[in-house]
């Protein structure tokens, strides 16, 4: 990937995750086809998960029977918690990226997706082969990569022993995940240095929920660092109801534009197309667009 070009992961499925009410599948779809019109690189559409758990990831096959491809060239990303949930997101032929959200916090693992380590760890290689056999790519998130409130035990050099892990069994994307804000320019800029010096061929990114004050010396940190792969939510709402904490937000993809304008970073973005984008995300989440 040239140094001055960006990649960028829209991801509407954090924005409605934590809603207090339920999108019908079509309405999904057709902010999903608004997405792929805009030029994202990869659109992190849903979860397959049950329903009993987050009502408002319903229907996602649905969803897929919707979305027209042909509008884009985005890669759409699903995230799934267990070996079901991939089974079914394997099996849909639309779908190009399976995710999965590990963290080295035992108690978030819990909360997040009923798991233990060593339970997730034979997820991840079931996953890793479902993924082979489907033709699918497979990225990890690491949940809680910037520290995390539940006292459990967290250390750059522990996260280094999971990342090997990972990358051992031929992972190359990665994304760190800043889920509670805990992230500063200094840890962020101390952690993507030691990632990258270690392993400069693999893709790691950055997913962080922030407020509107902190966010721009965040993502300066990072892309000094050599991070060229960002995600983002339009209007930034959303963030993970798992948590047991109020949600924060997500990194506003806006926000990441007045970025990528400042540092004339290069990306595949229609404006025309994101601002009507914006004016279906303004519908679908009820908000008032200005």
């Amino acid at each position: 990937m040239s140094t001055n070009v960006i990649k960028l992961t829209e991801t509407p499925r954090d924005a409605q995750q934590g809603l207090p009410y339920v999108i019908p599948a079509e309405k999904r779809a057709l902010y999903v086809n608004a997405l792929l019109k805009a030029g994202f690189d990869v659109i992190d559409f849903g979860s397959f998960v049950s329903p009993k758990a987050i009502p408002q990831m319903a229907d996602q096959d649905k969803v897929l029977q919707l979305v027209d491809k042909s509008l884009g060239t985005a890669k759409l990303m699903a995230i799934v918690g267990n070996l079901r949930g991939g089974k079914d997101a394997a099996a849909q032929s639309k779908l190009d990226i399976i995710g999965f959200p590990y963290s080295m916090s035992e108690s978030f693992l819990q909360k997040n997706i009923n798991s233990t380590t060593s339970k997730a760890l034979e997820t991840i290689n079931d996953l890793i082969s479902l993924s082979s056999d489907s033709g699918k790519e497979m990225r990890i998130f690491m949940s809680m990569a910037f520290g995390n409130p539940y006292g459990d035990k967290w250390s750059l050099l522990e996260m280094q022993k999971h990342v090997e892990r990972f990358i051992s069994k031929g992972i190359k994307t990665i994304t760190l995940s800043d889920t509670m804000g805990l992230a500063t320019p200094n840890s962020i800029t101390e952690i993507f240095d030691t990632m990258f010096k270690e392993w400069p061929d693999i893709e790691f990114g950055l997913h962080i929920h922030t407020t509107s004050k902190d966010w721009y010396e965040k993502i300066e940190a990072a892309w000094n660092s050599g991070c060229r792969s960002y995600d983002g939510v339009l209007n930034g709402i959303g963030g993970c109801p798992m948590t047991g904490y109020e949600m924060l937000g997500n990194l506003n993809t806006l926000n990441l534009l007045k970025f990528i304008r400042d540092k004339h970073i290069t990306t595949s973005l229609n404006e025309e197309a994101l601002g009507e984008a914006l004016m279906v995300a303004g519908e679908l989440y009820q908000l008032t667009v200005i």
